[in-house]
C-alpha cells in the first residue's frame, strides 16, 4: 500500500467525489471516475457540499457519466487533490471504537461512544504536512474510516443517520500524546486539534459502493513500517450509530465528518512507543477508497 509521495495519494475507488486544483489554479469540486478527474465548476458547482446535497449517492454515477461524456478530464497523476471538504462545521471522532484497540490499551470499551471534536483548521489534504509545532509533543497517527454527511440533521433516528451519510473517506487522527495524556487532565481538544492534525482524502466514495459491516481494511504505515492493519468488522459502534449519537441535540450539516475510530497498533501503545519524527512519511489507507500520504515536518 505504498503511495508515491510526489502525488500524496493513491485512489482505489472507481467513482468518488473530490476537491481538485483545476487547470488555471482554481479549486473546484470534481468527479473521480475510472481513473480520470472531471472538475465541476462549469456545471455550476462551487463546493463538494452542493454536489452531495443535489446528488444522492445512489445517483452520483449518473452525474459522473454525464460529465465524462462531455469532457475528456485529466489523469489522476496530473491533478492535485485537496481535502474533500474544506473546513467542515464539525469533525467528530470517537475513542476506543475497535475491540482490538481497547484490548491493546487494556481498557474496557465505554458503553456509549466516547466522542470528541477537532477544529476545521485541523483538516488537511493528501500530501499536506503533519506539523511538529514544538519539541517533545509525542505526536502519533491513527488510521480511520470516516463518514461524510450529505444531509443535515439534528437528533436523528438511526435510519435518518444512515441516510444522512453520503459516503466515506480516509482520515488520519494525528494526536499530540503529551498534551492529550500528560498534562494532568485528559486534553482531547488540545492534543488532537492543532493545525493539520486531521489529514483526509483522497476522495469521498458514495456509501452505495462500500460496506463497513462487510469489512474494509484500515492500514497505517510510517516510513514503510506497517503499524496498523485492521478491519471495520471489528468496530464496536457502526458509522450510523455514531452519527445518530453525535446528532443528539446538535445540528450536523452537509460536509461534516464523523470518523469511526482506529484499530490496534498505534505508536503510543507500542513498546517502546513509536512517535512521528521529522522526515517520516505517514501513509493512511482504507480499502475501496485509497491512500493519502503526509510528510512530517518540524516548525520549531
Amino acid at each position: 500500500m505504498q503511495v508515491p509521495c510526489w502525488t500524496g495519494f493513491r485512489v482505489e475507488a472507481v467513482l468518488g467525489l473530490a476537491r481538485a486544483v483545476a487547470p488555471g489554479g482554481t479549486v473546484e469540486p470534481a468527479v473521480v471516475y475510472r481513473g480520470r478527474v472531471y472538475t465541476l465548476g462549469a456545471w455550476g458547482y462551487r463546493d463538494t457540499r452542493e454536489v452531495m446535497l443535489e446528488n444522492p449517492p445512489e445517483e452520483f454515477e449518473q452525474l459522473a457519466r454525464r460529465v465524462a461524456s462531455s469532457d475528456k478530464g485529466l489523469p489522476l497523476a496530473a491533478v492535485r487533490l485537496l481535502a474533500p471538504v474544506e473546513k467542515p462545521s464539525h469533525v467528530v471522532l470517537v475513542g476506543l471504537n475497535y475491540r482490538s484497540h481497547a484490548e491493546e490499551l487494556g481498557i474496557e470499551p465505554p458503553p456509549v461512544p466516547e466522542l470528541f471534536v477537532k477544529s476545521g483548521n485541523a483538516v488537511a489534504g493528501p500530501g499536506d504536512a503533519i506539523i511538529l509545532h514544538e519539541p517533545g509533543l509525542k505526536v502519533d497517527a491513527e488510521a480511520e474510516l470516516a463518514a461524510v454527511l450529505g444531509l443535515p440533521g439534528r437528533s436523528m433516528s438511526l435510519e435518518e443517520a444512515a441516510e444522512a451519510i453520503w459516503g466515506y473517506t480516509v482520515l488520519n487522527d494525528v494526536s499530540a500524546r503529551r498534551e492529550q495524556l500528560e498534562s494532568g487532565v485528559t486534553q482531547w481538544w488540545r492534543g488532537k486539534s492543532r493545525d493539520n492534525y486531521a489529514p483526509t482524502g483522497p476522495l469521498i466514495v458514495p456509501r452505495s459502493l462500500l460496506s463497513p459491516a462487510r469489512g474494509l481494511r484500515v492500514v497505517l504505515e510510517v516510513s514503510g513500517e506497517r503499524l496498523q492493519d485492521g478491519d471495520t468488522r471489528d468496530l464496536i459502534h457502526p458509522p450510523a450509530a455514531l452519527v445518530e449519537y453525535a446528532s443528539r441535540g446538535t445540528l450536523l450539516e452537509p460536509g461534516d465528518i464523523v470518523a469511526t475510530g482506529t484499530p490496534s497498533g498505534v505508536g503510543h501503545a507500542r513498546s517502546p512507543p513509536r512517535y512521528l519524527q521529522p522526515g517520516d512519511v505517514v501513509v493512511t489507507c482504507v480499502s475501496g477508497i485509497g491512500c493519502i500520504a503526509n510528510p512530517v515536518v518540524k516548525d520549531y
